[in-house]
């Protein structure tokens, strides 16, 4: 009677403990998944951010050079609202843009807005609007009584004049998803994409044009790709100084753990954070997101904050069974490259999430199957520009366990 009571008591205790937890206010992790990371919510990478402003001090427009979801948008939307001194910066995500023309008002649009924003170029704004058909410039975009026939006449006009305004700062332009208006633009006219390419280099290095505005460029798939694909070389982009976003550091990727769940109602020892990072291997925040917070949803909903290793595998589990995340991965090469093209690259992917690595030999064997044997190892470098894989003592294998499990579950079925 006795032990049955004992028994009884505990696990009333078990209840009444958990239930308490249950009804107590559960704090989240501190970071945003899905959007861009702004505020607090954005984990400040001073490496990074200090690359860029070393190169736009020297005068240079930069090429932001990172893989999808590594925090392109978050870093360069964090530049805009915290610019240095004399510098006036406009971001701008132009993926909507479907033509050269709509491309070129639209960087005739952001430069007005941009000196409409500066104390010192007000007096030139108002001047300049009544030289031509301007209603009103303002933070809400351009009202125009009458739109310029044509836009890429009137931006050469506009940094033109630009250039000889000696009392304002220096405007920086930063432009997310270039390569996707490119590569979409240049499927209906490879005209419009060539104009795109050459103008942006020209405003970039003719002196009469370059003095005050600088570019930043970034997008969400290989600039150089895309670029091969609409002029079969690289040339225009030579100019472009590459800031890399890089993964974090071992050591950084601990703080970023300490960052994300201060205060958090799941907390995690020495022993968990390492384990944590055993099955991330790639640390940029994303994929850290990504895990954190399935874990703690996992935790939340049965009321216990106590995780353990066995947690960390069925939210990493539950993680790559959830395919909208890793989807994309696989649907932008699909939609980038030419079936021929995508097949070969896919069973590169294929085999080394099966096999947990390949080699330079296996995938030359491939080229030869797929006769791709003069340029076979451009598409390597593609991958690991992209952020799919990595090399490391002449194998490649995937930068992210998830994207490994991901390609592995979606290709069930692997011939050597």
């Amino acid at each position: 009677m006795i032990l049955l009571l004992n028994v009884f008591c505990d696990k009333f205790i078990v209840k009444k403990n958990k239930y308490m937890i249950m009804n107590t206010k559960w704090t989240n992790p501190n970071f945003t998944l899905g959007n861009v990371a702004t505020g607090d919510k954005f984990y400040l990478r001073n490496d990074i951010i200090e690359d860029i402003w070393s190169e736009l001090k020297k005068g240079n427009s930069i090429l932001l050079a990172a893989p999808r979801r590594v925090g392109k948008t978050s870093v360069m939307q964090y530049i805009e609202q915290n610019p240095v001194e004399n510098y006036k910066l406009i971001f701008q995500n132009i993926q909507g843009v479907k033509s050269a023309d709509e491309f070129f008002e639209q960087i005739y649009t952001l430069l007005l807005n941009c000196l409409s924003r500066m104390q010192k170029a007000k007096k030139w704004v108002e001047n300049f609007k009544n030289t031509i058909t301007i209603k009103k410039v303002g933070v809400d975009g351009i009202e125009f009584e009458k739109k310029p026939t044509d836009f890429l006449k009137a931006t050469n006009a506009l940094l033109a004049e630009i250039n000889e305004i000696q009392e304002i700062e220096n405007i920086i332009l930063l432009l997310d998803e270039l390569p996707e208006i490119l590569f979409n633009i240049n499927k209906t006219s490879k005209e419009n994409a060539v104009s795109i390419l050459k103008n942006l280099r020209r405003w970039r290095q003719q002196p009469e044009l370059n003095k005050k505005v600088k570019f930043v460029l970034a997008g969400s798939v290989g600039i150089h790709y895309v670029v091969d694909i609409i002029e079969t070389r690289n040339s225009d982009l030579n100019d472009l100084r590459k800031v890399d976003c890089s993964p974090l550091s071992n050591a950084e990727a601990y703080k970023y753990i300490d960052w994300a769940t201060k205060g958090a109602t799941v907390t995690y020892n020495n022993e968990l954070k390492e384990y944590l990072l055993s099955k991330i291997q790639y640390f940029v925040p994303y994929f850290f997101n990504l895990l954190l917070d399935q874990i703690n949803k996992q935790a939340k909903k049965i009321g216990d904050p106590k995780i353990t290793m066995q947690d960390i595998d069925v939210a990493f589990d539950a993680v790559v069974e959830d395919n909208d995340y890793f989807d994309d991965w696989k649907k932008r090469l699909q939609d980038y490259m030419p079936k021929e093209d995508f097949e070969f690259v896919n069973e590169i992917l294929v085999h080394a999430a099966h096999k947990g690595h390949i080699t330079v030999k296996e995938i030359y064997d491939k080229a030869v199957q797929h006769g791709k044997t003069t340029d076979y190892m451009d598409f390597i470098k593609d991958l690991e520009n992209d952020g799919y894989i990595v090399e490391t003592n002449a194998q490649y294998l995937f930068m992210s366990p998830f994207l490994s499990v991901f390609w592995k579950k979606n290709n069930p079925i692997f011939n050597v």
